[in-house]
């Protein structure tokens, strides 16, 4: 049966990594890293359903076990030059041939093993509050991006000029995109085709709280996350 105003969940974790393969199971503390982002999404009580969408026998097998449900990745979709956009029209579209027609679209990368429920629930709501058409989780940068530098002839230049080698607090606050979810009106995608667009907003995630697993080294950087939370945590109990 339709159900109209749907919010509807896609989790896109295909097999074939070349800078870090496997890294969508990849075990971090004893669970593999999809673990958590499927975890979190069933625990903020938005979706009906956690679709993992997967061209991977060991990744829909350890997706399965974490209550999730799995959404076969067409072959064009899941090569290298695949864009997140397409697979989430495409899955938007099986989607509603399933009887289960969707507004707005939660896309959550599976690498997200530090975001929580809240981080879902606190960006739905800004992004209804703002009236937007799309929200994504955000975070600061560890540097000062307008320090950039690159080598000109042999020689370091600043990229944005000398007026921003200025004390941090006096240089404007930026964020970048954390790697965690995107929320999407689905007409707002179709329009724009990609996960981002004039109206906007993001939901920020701390510092401390914010790694995109990418490569190796960073699961070294989410277990020291992960333990720094956890006596944090204790300390406020004690």
């Amino acid at each position: 049966m339709s159900e109209k105003g749907r919010l509807a969940c896609l989790i896109p974790a295909r097999g074939g990594s070349k800078r870090f393969p496997g890294k969508n199971i990849a075990p971090l503390r004893g669970k593999p890293v999809i673990g958590y982002a499927i975890e979190a999404a069933i625990a903020s009580r938005l979706f009906p359903e956690v679709w993992v969408s997967t061209d991977d026998q060991a990744i829909t097998e350890a997706a399965s076990r974490f209550g999730a449900r799995i959404h076969r990745r067409p072959a064009p979709l899941a090569g290298d030059s695949a864009r997140l956009a397409d697979v989430c029209l495409d899955f938007s579209e099986w989607l509603a041939g399933q009887g289960k027609p969707a507004d707005t679209l939660c896309l959550i990368l599976p690498t997200a093993a530090l975001m929580l429920p809240e981080d879902l629930t606190g960006g739905l709501a800004l992004m209804k509050e703002r009236e937007a058409d799309f929200c994504q989780a955000v975070t600061s940068f560890m540097e000062p991006p307008f320090w950039a530098m690159e080598e000109r002839g042999g020689y370091l230049k600043m990229v944005f000029g000398d007026k921003y080698l200025v004390a941090s607090q006096k240089l404007p606050p930026v964020w970048v995109d954390s790697g965690y979810f995107y929320f999407m009106k689905l007409d707002a995608l179709k329009r724009e085709n990609r996960l981002f667009g004039d109206k906007a907003v993001g939901w920020k995630i701390p510092r401390e709280r914010s790694v995109d697993i990418d490569e190796p080294g960073h699961l070294v950087i989410a277990e020291a996350l992960m333990e720094a939370l956890d006596r944090k945590k204790a300390e406020v109990v004690r």
